[in-house]
């Protein structure tokens, strides 16, 4: 079969390798659209997280937002049939097909035909941030502010206000990204690339000089991480510009990873009462939930797919999801 085959950091080719074989409960799937994680890309740029991808001879197969048909089953799989347009979640579907073994088999989630495989193959990237929402538990009067703007954060914005009327600020450094949170819903937008976004944020929103230690207290009820730190990256981290603009017993939730260890002040943490949460993945309640939240229409993810490649053209995909002014969301159609 075709597979877009990981061998090292900016090296993915297209490659023909083996179709998978089924074991007893297992179902083979035809993938008919896998996006390019943010995840992906750590692995991509510098060979981090590589348990992400499937390790075959010549190297990884990478991919684990996706959907497919389902061309052949092994044994029962309660739910399934031949023919279902599905999505779940597994690892390896930069490739024509797929094996999904349990516990993947057991939430494996039916879609029809209103919904597109793109569409569809975002659901896990939705239901990531539909996890990070439910830790904040946003009300309609409070503000939340959102740093960065890829699929994640958009997410996030699109859950925010499908349930709630609370005010969201996006921050992020590209235009295009920016102009999407804007047409999603966002009632500010902050370029981090032309202003300081502590201050800019602090001045719409109000500060404080605290007491006790040398920092300010922002006014924002929830801060959203979604941008974390790269290797190459200098100056005051998107945690440490979090834990500035929270209110006093306010919430940051961190939704991206982090690519190097950074240096944190906890006293921050400890004066203003911050609550920290670490926001991964989702349930399995809310892989369904993402799901019927694209089906019924409440939330719209067309706009959110920028770009598509085939299998052939791997290597350009990844470089194109790596350029933020130009791409959200880059998505394999094999």
């Amino acid at each position: 079969m075709k597979a877009a085959v990981f061998h090292g950091p900016r090296d993915v080719r297209f490659e023909e390798v083996e179709k998978p074989t089924l074991k007893e409960g297992e179902l083979l799937l035809k993938v008919r659209a896998c996006g390019i994680c943010g995840s992906d890309l750590h692995t991509y740029r510098h060979g981090m997280f590589l348990q992400l991808g499937r390790p075959i001879d010549s190297g990884r197969i990478m991919g684990h937002e996706f959907s497919g048909e389902i061309v052949d089953i092994c044994g029962k799989v309660e739910g399934a049939s031949l023919g279902d347009r599905v999505i779940t979640t597994g690892m390896g579907a930069n490739a024509e097909f797929i094996k999904i073994s349990p516990p993947m088999t057991n939430i494996l989630v039916s879609f029809d035909e209103s919904v597109s495989f793109e569409e569809a193959a975002t659901t896990e990237p939705l239901a990531t941030s539909l996890h990070a929402v439910n830790l904040a538990e946003p009300r309609d009067e409070e503000t939340h502010v959102i740093m960065g703007a890829g699929i994640i954060g958009l997410g996030i914005l699109q859950c925010i206000k499908e349930r709630s009327s609370a005010k969201v600020i996006v921050v992020d450094l590209s235009d295009k990204r920016l102009a999407m949170a804007k047409e999603l819903g966002a009632d500010v937008t902050v370029s981090a690339a032309k202003n300081n976004p502590v201050q800019t944020i602090m001045e719409m929103t109000g500060s404080t000089q605290l007491s006790l230690v040398d920092a300010i207290e922002g006014n924002v009820d929830t801060v959203f991480d979604c941008a974390g730190l790269t290797k190459n990256f200098e100056g005051a981290s998107v945690l440490e510009q979090a834990l500035s603009l929270v209110k006093q017993n306010g919430k940051v939730v961190v939704v991206a990873v982090f690519e190097k260890p950074m240096e944190l002040d906890c006293n921050i943490i400890v004066r203003k009462g911050i609550q920290l949460f670490g926001s991964w993945a989702w349930s399995a309640e809310e892989f369904r939930q993402a799901s019927l939240l694209i089906s019924s229409g409440k939330i719209d993810r067309k706009p959110l797919i920028t770009h598509t490649f085939s299998l052939e053209d791997a290597s350009e995909a990844y470089e194109t999801q790596l350029k933020a002014e130009e791409a959200i969301k880059v998505v394999f159609v094999p």
